[in-house]
């Protein structure tokens, strides 16, 4: 593909024009003309400049100044100070210059660390903070059982378990499973779990014993 300054060059010589001709129906002068023509931007004044040079050259040879602007831009940008260079050559402004040393690497490992730290810290704080859980699978509410009941259920495994006040074993699992002997008639049975920070959930069962 051809460079801005090609194309114009082209254009130029097509009409027969010479540099001094384009020179003086643009009013630029003639070492500026060769230099944009050559692609020779370093020795063109800021890219503001060079646009308006473009513009007015293209004008003169009959091209589509927003045309060869475009293809300007396709090729060209600016530093810094304003100057025109290849656009391959530019850094982009908003381009984060990330560079991987060993003071980053050491801020990141602290910053993970600390995250997870504190993750657990806040996981361990919900756990102990609100109430275990406490599942009853056996017996069900309102339901007639014989004398000798069962009381089964399920809970955290560091819960503590009681049942009417009596302590419970609960199995690494969180299951537990507790016998008593009540005698016919309305029974109330309280289940209570009391995990390690001290908060109790209780349950109750109403059952009819035959």
């Amino acid at each position: 593909m051809k460079t801005v300054g090609e194309i114009l060059k082209s254009s130029r010589e097509k009409h027969g024009f010479t540099v001094e001709q384009i020179a003086h129906f643009t009013k630029i002068q003639a070492k500026f003309i060769t230099a944009l023509e050559a692609n020779q931007f370093a020795n063109l004044p800021e890219s503001a400049f060079v646009k308006g040079f473009i513009r007015n050259y293209a004008q003169v040879v009959g091209r589509d100044p927003n045309m060869l602007l475009a293809v300007f831009r396709r090729d060209y940008g600016q530093d810094t100070r304003g100057k025109v260079v290849p656009r391959g050559l530019i850094q982009p402004i908003n381009q984060p210059r990330l560079r991987w040393t060993p003071t980053f690497t050491i801020i990141t490992g602290l910053t993970i660390i600390i995250t997870l730290f504190l993750a657990y810290v806040i996981i361990q704080f919900r756990s102990l903070s609100n109430l275990p859980p406490l599942e009853i699978t056996s017996p069900q509410e309102g339901s007639t059982v014989s004398v000798l009941v069962t009381v089964e259920g399920k809970t955290q495994p560091q819960a503590t378990i009681t049942v009417n006040h009596q302590s419970v074993p609960v199995s690494d699992s969180g299951q537990f499973s507790h016998t008593i002997s009540l005698s016919p008639g309305e029974h109330t049975i309280l289940i209570e779990a009391t995990n390690r920070s001290g908060k109790t959930k209780t349950l109750q069962r109403t059952i009819q014993v035959k």
